[in-house]
């Protein structure tokens, strides 16, 4: 037994050295609710997780991962990473948006600086999972701005 233990337990220890936790997670892309999809974008942003991000991005047709080249997938995201930099977020109340959209207005907190955006969600048409289609990016610049303390 103790030979058993000593033969398995290094495989393990690689799995699971090779797993890491996804913000958000699960294995399908999008979000349950539209709230849920922008709390996961927020926390994958937060995190500075691409691939989470890129989990609940999209429209109705899918996620943006799937039709956009890598490079310029990782370039968008980072922009969006820089502007949603925050320590805290509250997310208000769905909002019906245009064509079946949802709305939610963010706040965000990043130590001193305090901003406030749109994020649209959509449903996607297969899946029924839920994707942020877009924020207002120009209301969350002062994020991505660097002052001199």
């Amino acid at each position: 037994m103790r030979r058993l233990f000593a033969l398995v337990m290094p495989v393990v220890l690689v799995l699971a050295a090779g797993c890491r936790a996804v913000v958000g997670g699960g294995a399908e892309p999008g979000a349950v609710t539209s709230e849920t999809a922008v709390s996961q974008f927020l926390a994958a942003a937060r995190a500075q997780d691409l691939q989470a991000m890129s989990a609940v991005w999209g429209n109705a047709e899918g996620t943006v991962r799937e039709r956009v080249e890598r490079q310029e997938l990782e370039r968008r995201l980072l922009i969006m990473v820089c502007h949603l930099k925050h320590d805290e977020s509250r997310i208000g109340p769905a909002q019906m948006g245009e064509a079946g959209r949802t709305v939610h207005r963010v706040e965000l907190k990043q130590a001193t600086k305090q901003a406030t955006t749109t994020f649209t969600t959509v449903r996607n048409t297969k899946s029924g999972r839920w994707f942020v289609e877009e924020f207002e990016l120009a209301a969350v610049r002062t994020l991505c701005a660097t002052s001199p303390d």
